[in-house]
């Protein structure tokens, strides 16, 4: 009897050790893509840096979960409902983020440099930044909640427990890199606020993800939030 407690107890010891192994190899790939771009501008360097991370943070995720834990693969199915709570919870983000903008956007914003960074990339012409949008919210929002949500909120949940406790440390990982580009695009008390938009969104969807147990529920919320956002990039790069 006491041989099993001693191997399950190494069992679950090695699971978690794994866990953070995988979580520590995910998370720190965006903070070091974004801190490359913003930070040192390292030019071609930084392209390289972004395509390599993004490979990264995409590939390496299935790989853990399919060949070094041994486990099924699954389009992350919903089951348990929570589409009209993510819709609503969705909703009220946009409200929340034109409303902020509205109050704050002059005093928050800096349009001159948000245009200096889109402009080389051509995505100050209309018809490439409505592609990049349909890019970011129909595309890569998907896949920040396969790795963000799916993965390190997994992970973080198998070494902390917990609802909650999972939600806000996974967050707090997802709120770094963002806060380190948002330093490039606005004053130091926008950046703040923003930062904090950020967590507090990045918490709903993992809250989603950890109640409902999809993706694609968290994906709903997060697609609002971006969709207000990107309007707001609009009216700023384009107009109305």
């Amino acid at each position: 009897m006491t041989d099993e407690v001693f191997e399950q107890s190494s069992n679950q010891v090695s699971k978690r050790n794994l866990a953070l192994l995988g979580l520590i190899l995910v998370s720190i790939a965006p903070s070091i893509s974004v801190t490359t771009g913003f930070v040192f501008q390292a030019g071609v360097l930084a392209v390289i840096v972004f395509v390599f991370t993004k490979i990264w943070v995409f590939g390496l995720p299935a790989f853990w979960h399919l060949r070094m834990e041994q486990q099924e693969f699954s389009w992350s199915p919903v089951e348990k409902g929570g589409w009209g709570m993510s819709l609503t919870l969705g909703v009220g983000m946009i409200l929340v983020i034109w409303l902020a903008y509205f109050l704050l956007g002059e005093q928050m914003l800096q349009p001159d440099a948000l245009k200096a960074i889109l402009d080389p990339v051509g995505l100050t012409v209309p018809w490439k930044l409505a592609a990049a949008i349909v890019f970011w919210v129909f595309i890569n929002s998907v896949l920040e909640e396969y790795v963000f949500r799916w993965f390190i909120t997994s992970k973080i949940e198998q070494l902390v427990g917990g609802k909650w406790r999972s939600a806000f440390l996974s967050s707090a990982v997802f709120t770094l890199h963002h806060s380190i580009a948002l330093i490039y695009f606005l004053d130091p008390i926008g950046a703040v606020i923003a930062s904090l938009g950020v967590f507090i969104g990045g918490t709903i969807f993992s809250w989603l993800y950890l109640e409902y147990r999809s993706i694609w529920i968290a994906w709903v919320a997060h697609a609002c939030a971006d969709i207000a956002i990107f309007a707001i990039a609009w009216k700023i790069i384009i107009g109305f």
